[in-house]
Order: structure tokens, then sequence, then C-alpha cells
């Protein structure tokens, strides 16, 4: 009896297949992120954070399937069906917008300080994003990296923006003091009557701050969480990797500054989880209905989104449209600035703003609490 050849395309496809299988467990990885901190299995959040780049090469192996062995698709159309909650918090669909009778507008914006640090722009940026506040017309905003300077400076930011905006009530809390009484941290700024603030530090991190302010609107008080989890905190030469001139090859072929950036990212998804559950610690017990702004610095797929999404509704998913993105930094962007709400409200037209003012795009949504 003659023995049987090995099939070189048979073969070939086998290895497809495992790629395949390796993907997919990568993906179920990804999923797990969401639900085991990074302080006990650190690397499943690199995973999370891949999920674009996964999700992208799931659709890929479904159409090489498509046109070799249809029946292989389900590899990877059953891996993502299980994460189809996941790929809504990724990609978000609404066909139509409840209207709202009387809605408050809330937007959150993280500011990158004004663009401080470019004397020559500065001026203009700032004028920029308080013409572009005017034209939204909002109740509340809730600035990240907010900056402002005491007594007679030369970059006036908060004196010339509460007239601008009509909003004159505030709450803002500094996480450091430089020279000449420059002031850097969280401020939220309001139509309505703020009636009680409170505060949350971060014990990990004093350069990052929470803070809350319980806000009157007629018959309602809502509580308004405004936050700014920690940053990667990335240095001049680590945003080389992700350049051009030869940057991210250069890095690819040095151990020693590709563990730099890995070792930053860890610690950044470690410091974040902690402060993601101090927050949703504190959201648990409010006794007014919720709302959190802010920039957490981590994607859906993450375990800190998980904290909030897991007491919280995102107004991203329930009214807006497409992927989302907010950050247009130097690194690769995502979707890292929200807009959640505790169920009593209805919201409507999520809006990622399409201004180029900061390295963040503002978000705003219209909120209205459902009467009984």
């Amino acid at each position: 009896m003659k023995a049987r050849k090995n099939n070189p395309l048979s073969l070939w496809l086998k290895l497809v297949v495992g790629l395949n299988v390796v993907h997919s467990l990568l993906m179920i990885g990804a999923y797990l992120a969401t639900h085991i901190s990074p302080n006990s299995i650190p690397h499943l959040a690199f995973l999370g954070l891949g999920y674009p780049i996964l999700l992208l090469a799931s659709l890929l192996f479904m159409i090489f399937w498509l046109f070799v062995r249809k029946k292989l698709m389900l590899i990877s159309l059953i891996t993502v069906l299980v994460g189809f909650n996941h790929l809504r918090h990724f990609y978000a669909i609404t066909l139509w917008q409840t209207e709202l009778a009387n809605p408050i507008k809330i937007m959150s914006f993280n500011v990158h300080v004004f663009d401080l640090y470019s004397p020559e722009t500065r001026e203009q940026n700032r004028d920029e994003i308080f013409d572009f506040l005017k034209t939204e017309a909002n109740d509340v905003i809730c600035f990240q990296e907010f900056f402002h300077q005491a007594g007679n400076a030369k970059f006036q930011t908060k004196e010339l923006m509460i007239p601008a905006i009509d909003m004159p009530y505030y709450h803002e809390r500094y996480t450091h003091e430089l020279s000449n009484s420059r002031y850097f941290g969280v401020a939220t700024f309001s139509k309505y009557p703020i009636i009680n603030k409170g505060e949350i530090a971060f014990e990990n991190d004093p350069n990052n701050y929470c803070i809350y302010s319980d806000i009157v609107k007629g018959e309602d008080t809502i509580r308004v969480f405004n936050g700014h989890l920690g940053s990667i905190r990335l240095a001049n030469d680590d945003y080389e990797f992700f350049g051009e001139d030869g940057g991210t090859r250069r890095y690819l072929n040095d151990d020693t500054g590709r563990q730099q950036i890995l070792s930053r990212l860890k610690n950044a998804f470690q410091k974040r989880a902690i402060q993601a559950e101090k927050v949703a610690a504190e959201i648990e017990q409010s006794p007014y209905p919720v709302v959190f702004c802010g920039d957490i610095n981590d994607t859906p797929v993450s375990y800190s989104y998980s904290c909030f999404i897991n007491l919280l509704h995102d107004s991203f998913v329930e009214s807006g449209n497409g992927i989302g993105q907010t950050y247009i930094g130097k690194v690769p962007s995502n979707r890292i600035d929200y807009i959640f709400h505790s169920e009593e409200f209805e919201s409507a037209n999520f809006t990622t703003h399409d201004v180029n003012l900061s390295d963040h795009k503002p978000v705003s949504v219209q909120l209205e609490i459902e009467k009984e």
C-alpha cells in the first residue's frame, strides 16, 4: 500500500487555522482584561489596548475564509459575537434620537492647559476654544488639564471664559501650583447653582484628581463627577516609537527602549485601575442621579472602563455614532474621553466634536431625568 503524500496546500491551511485559533485566544484575553484588574494579571491589559487591531484581524480572517473554506469563518465570527458587547462599546450606531423636552447639555473637554507652552499660538488657541464653547450653548462643562493663573496674569483663562460662556458657578481643584500662582487641575462650570462640592484624591498620583459637584436644575439635583485618571506619561524619546524617520524601527531593535515603554504602560494600567475603583466606590454612594465626565486615559476594552460601565450607562453607546475617537495626540488614537450617566437619565445627541483645539476632542450629550 502506497504512503499518502502530504498536500502542501493542506499544510498551509492548517497553519492559517492555527494562527486563527491563536488570534481568537488573544481576543478572549482582551475580553478578560475588562474583568481582571491589571494589578492581578497586567498582561491582559495590553490585549485590551490592542482590541481594535485584533478586531480588524478577525475581519480579515473572516474575509479570507469566505473565499477559501466558508465553515472556518466560524472561528472568528463566534469569537467576535462572544465579545459583541465590547464591539458596541467600541462602535456605536444610533438610528434615531430621543426627543427630550427639557434636557441639560453637558460637555467634557480636556483642554491641554489651553496650549500654555506655545507662547506664539496660545492666545489664539484659547480664544478659539472660547468661541467654540459659546456656540455650543452648554449647561455644564467639565474641564480636565485646566489652567488658571491668579492675579495680573499675562495669559488669562478663567476670568475671560466665565462671562464668555455665561457660567457663574464653578468648582475647581488644582493638583499642583507652579511659580507666579499658576494652577493646573480639573474644573467644572455650570449655569445652574452648585450647592455642594466634594473631592476624591488619588494617593498613587497627586497629579490626577476627581471632583464632584451637586448641581440643581429646577426640582432636580444631580451629582456631576469630573475626573482625570493617570496618563502614561511618556517621555519625549518614547514618542519616537510612534513617529517617523525610523523611530519605530529603532525602538523595535532596542530592548531598553521597548521595555521602557512597556513598563510605563503597565504602571499606568495598574495606577488607573486603583483610581477607577475609588471613583466607582464614591459613585455608588451618591444620593443623587450621577453624571461622570472624564478623561480616563483608557479605552472601552479596559478594566478602568468596566468599573464605570458596570454602574452607569455610556452616553456614547446610548446616543452616539461611529468609533468616537477622542484622543488626537502623538500616540495611537482611541476613545478615552467619556460621559457616563446613571439609569435615571435619558440620553440624546451624543457628539464627538470634530475640532482641533487640543490633543483631545470635546464630547457632549443632552440628558434628561425620566419622570414617572
